[in-house]
């Protein structure tokens, strides 16, 4: 059995983004030290009065030069609004930087918003993709 910690990096009302990352980054470090064996990331975003994490690989880089035994998780990389070439050098990178300890983990969200701000069809986003063609 393994313990961790699922962070959104939250962001206190009345605070800034830097406190929330300094605060976050406290818990990270106090994390490791009580020895959990991971640290699950969240992916929100448009969402400032909740949450500052809107780039989890980011963090996880940031993670992984901060602290050298603790897995880094990706609860959940919001796939279909990200180009998978440029997604999957990312990961390698952040796997690289980690020295193997990231997991990643993948899905597409439950908030229709997030899509919407970035125009993409939220309908889209399940797999398989529904077929609009009718030709056949």
């Amino acid at each position: 059995m393994e313990f961790g910690l699922f962070h959104e990096f939250q962001q206190a009302p009345g605070e800034g983004p830097a406190r929330a990352f300094a605060q976050s980054f406290e818990q990270v470090d106090a994390a490791e030290r009580m020895g959990l064996d991971a640290m699950w990331l969240a992916e929100l975003h448009f969402n400032p009065e909740r949450s500052v994490l809107s780039s989890p690989l980011v963090l996880a880089a940031a993670i992984a030069q901060r602290t050298t035994r603790m897995k880094i998780g990706t609860a959940v990389q919001v796939l279909p609004l990200c180009h998978p070439l440029r997604l999957a050098e990312e990961v390698a990178t952040v796997d690289h930087l980690s020295n193997g300890r990231l997991i990643f983990g993948v899905g597409r969200s439950g908030f229709a918003h997030t899509y919407a701000t970035y125009g993409v069809d939220y309908g889209e986003s399940r797999w398989p993709a529904p077929c609009s063609d009718t030709s056949p």
